[in-house]
């Protein structure tokens, strides 16, 4: 079985720019981007990342449940075996 593998990363992590664009709306990408190149190397043939879904940190922290509500849209309609989020870190915002 080949995992269907859906990521979830920010705008900085998907190479579109970092606090000035913190404001970018939820996007899906098919297949991997950016780290999850690595992520599906990880799995060594038994996982496949199916898309990546990318959303500006400010984005989501100031529209977090119309961000919550587009992003689950996107991530259900690829049928995922496994979702993963991240890279991530203690950042001051995150709690």
């Amino acid at each position: 079985m080949t995992y269907r593998i859906v990521h979830y990363i920010n705008q900085f992590y998907a190479g579109i720019g970092g606090e000035d664009v913190a404001d970018h709306k939820p996007e899906l990408r098919k297949g991997f981007v950016g780290p999850g190149m690595q992520l599906e190397k990880l799995f060594d043939g038994e996982g496949k990342v199916v898309g990546t879904v990318i959303c500006g940190d400010g984005y989501y922290g100031e529209h977090t449940d119309q961000a919550r509500v587009e992003c689950l849209e996107m991530i259900k309609g690829l049928q995922p075996d496994i979702l993963f989020a991240g890279p991530a870190f203690n950042a001051g915002r995150y709690g």
